[in-house]
């Protein structure tokens, strides 16, 4: 795993957290990649991605959060992150994509508000 970015994924019930600490760029994005395809492959009821330890983010990481998206909608997966650094969330403002992203500010907020109501 390379030393930029270290990423750990949490099952939570019936929802997956994939949680990434450090640098999301090239070289860190074949790791977070398999993170993310991983966590889909299992058909979570829920993906939340938290970003609030993400220090550099760049469009490879904003890329693969698009590539992640699509995936999710297509399987019917609702995907939100969680409480991008806010380096991340300049990259997302800037490219207007913000608006594409269901953001939460901490993981309990995103799994309470996506869980099925009895």
């Amino acid at each position: 795993m390379p030393a930029g970015l270290r990423s750990e994924t949490v099952r939570i019930g019936d929802a997956v957290v994939c949680v990434f600490a450090g640098d999301l760029v090239l070289d860190s994005e074949p790791v977070a990649a398999r993170a993310l395809t991983d966590a889909l492959d299992g058909r979570p009821a829920l993906l939340a991605v938290d970003l609030s330890g993400v220090e550099l983010f760049t469009s490879t990481g904003l890329n693969l959060l698009l590539a992640t998206r699509r995936r999710a909608l297509a399987e019917g997966v609702p995907l939100v992150l969680v409480a991008p650094s806010p380096r991340t969330v300049r990259t997302l403002e800037l490219t207007e994509t913000d608006a594409l992203f269901t953001v939460r500010a901490t993981v309990d907020e995103a799994l309470g508000q996506h869980r099925p109501s009895a």
